[in-house]
């Protein structure tokens, strides 16, 4: 009878285990299920479209950014849906360029910014600094880009430029194609270097890469798996026993380096008043503005990416467009050769006030090429906001995207084209012109309002110095290798394969 009775027991138990293992693959199954209905049906945002995998299950973007296609599934999304589209359960992106004002803009209280799940950021760093830290930091640091500051810190960017110029000479005496992308991220990662902390990273001067761009490279790979980690934990978790070591080796290796050239520049300054980010910023030392070693720190580590790779991309991309356009090329190279004499004549000054038709070469190439492709994200703040007309709920996630915005016919005509005369002054008056009604408005790399990129001065003033200084010197021929190499992945920022280019010494 006991016998019996345990194995009635054991069966019951049986029973019960097998019985709680079914509701638990149960939940499991219809929670998920049951969460993507309400955000279809039942949201508060279930009225603006958007792709229906991305909004029922957001993961499935956060995927697409790991395999580097996300942004351009935006971009696809906006053709398809229009200029507000909903991109997950709680964000909205949008490409109408009044967008940018009641996001970004002035008058109204300040949309916070966001970042997802898995993304720690520095509050130390100006980008993602409260609002009042922000605009003491913005105090501290925005003479560091005033034009006085420009013309003392010009003769140090020239070192780099020429050193560049030199670099590519020897290049073009052995008749093969080099990469520009590497020749351009050397150029402006050891004047930048310089400017911040007193230190080029010989970069040029070894022609070979270093430690900074090295991890630089390897932090915006891993960007998208720590976003994948915050929103998938299960799949965060798999993702960060095999990755999770590299990307702490990673940060811990750039936090050394940084720290390092930092200390170095605060602490032994070799040269008193060079005009460089960090004499500027330490001269808010005894202010109320003043900034902390940490945040001298952790901004000039900001502004080492913020202020090279954007620069290297927007000059690799217009490098390509320009080679892919031979009209316009051939327009850019000669008012460059004609407007100057001598190499030593193209400076700041010059290159903004005679090369009208390469500054909107450039422009042109900043549209349809943005270093920054994505969205800049915010949270509605406390209530609710007017957006494009509409009443958009708090903590919602909002943002304009770049790239989907400078892509979309409804801001541009022919926007997948390289046209630098859609910026000319002719094409913005003359009603005649096919590109009279671009919205060039919509057009914002540099971002808008409070928090716009401090400094644009000095990257639009580099941008210009350095491809005049290129298209003076070199004729310039893409190699076949490259034909394509607009069709690139973003993790972050564009991949930014090499781009292969035969250069060879101008005949004077």
């Amino acid at each position: 009878m006991a016998g019996f009775l345990q194995q009635i027991g054991s069966e019951l138990k049986e029973y019960h285990i097998s019985h709680l293992i079914l509701i638990a693959v149960f939940l499991g199954i219809a929670y998920p299920c049951l969460h993507a209905l309400y955000n279809l049906y039942l949201h508060p945002l279930r009225h603006i479209p958007g792709p229906p995998l991305w909004i029922a299950f957001p993961t499935a973007r956060t995927i697409g950014m790991v395999r580097g296609i996300a942004e351009f599934q935006v971009r696809e999304a906006h053709e398809k849906y229009g200029e507000i589209v909903r991109i997950s359960p709680n964000t909205i992106s949008f490409i109408n360029p009044q967008a940018w004002k009641d996001i970004y803009g002035h008058g109204h209280a300040e949309f916070p910014k966001y970042y997802p799940k898995g993304i720690n950021m520095d509050p130390k760093k100006i980008i993602s600094s409260n609002a009042s830290d922000h605009f003491r930091f913005r105090r501290a640091m925005l003479s560091a880009f005033s034009d006085k500051a420009l013309a003392q810190q010009e003769p140090l960017i020239k070192v780099y430029v020429d050193l560049l110029i030199e670099r590519l000479r020897e290049v073009s005496e052995s008749g093969n194609s080099t990469d520009m992308v590497q020749w351009y991220n050397f150029t402006t990662f050891d004047l930048i270097a310089d400017l911040a902390y007193g230190t080029p990273l010989q970069g040029l001067a070894e022609g070979k890469s270093n430690a900074w761009l090295d991890n630089i490279s390897k932090l915006m790979r891993y960007m998208p798996i720590l976003v994948l980690i915050g929103a998938a934990p299960v799949l965060g978790l798999i993702l960060k026993l095999v990755a999770g070591s590299k990307v702490r080796n990673s940060q811990a290796n750039h936090l050394a380096l940084v720290t390092k050239l930092a200390h170095d520049r605060i602490h032994h300054r070799k040269q008193a008043d060079r005009g460089d980010f960090m004499d500027y910023f330490m001269r808010s030392r005894g202010q109320p503005h003043e900034l902390s070693d940490a945040e001298l720190i952790a901004n000039s580590d900001l502004l080492m990416v913020a202020g090279s790779e954007t620069t290297a991309t927007l000059l690799s991309g217009a490098t390509y467009w320009l080679l892919k356009t031979p009209h316009a090329l051939k327009k850019a190279t000669e008012e460059v050769r004609n407007a100057f004499k001598s190499d030593e004549e193209i400076t700041f000054h010059e290159v903004r006030t005679k090369l009208p038709y390469m500054a909107v070469c450039l422009e042109e190439a900043l549209r349809l090429f943005p270093p920054v492709p994505m969205s800049l994200t915010r949270s509605v703040p406390k209530g609710s906001m007017q957006i494009v007309g509409l009443t958009i709920p708090e903590k919602t996630v909002v943002g304009v995207h770049h790239m989907s915005a400078y892509h979309s016919e409804l801001n541009f005509h022919r926007a997948r084209e390289y046209i630098p005369e859609r910026w000319l002054p002719e094409s913005v008056t003359n009603p005649a012109s096919p590109f009279y009604n671009d919205r060039r408005d919509a057009h914002r790399p540099f971002s808008f309002g409070p928090r716009d990129c401090i400094g644009r001065n000095l990257a639009i003033h580099e941008m210009h110095l350095i491809m005049a200084r290129v298209l003076w010197n070199f004729d310039l021929d893409l190699d076949d290798k490259s034909r394509d190499w607009h069709n690139q992945k973003i993790f972050g920022l564009w991949e930014k394969p090499p781009l292969e280019v035969v250069v060879r010494q101008r005949k004077i």
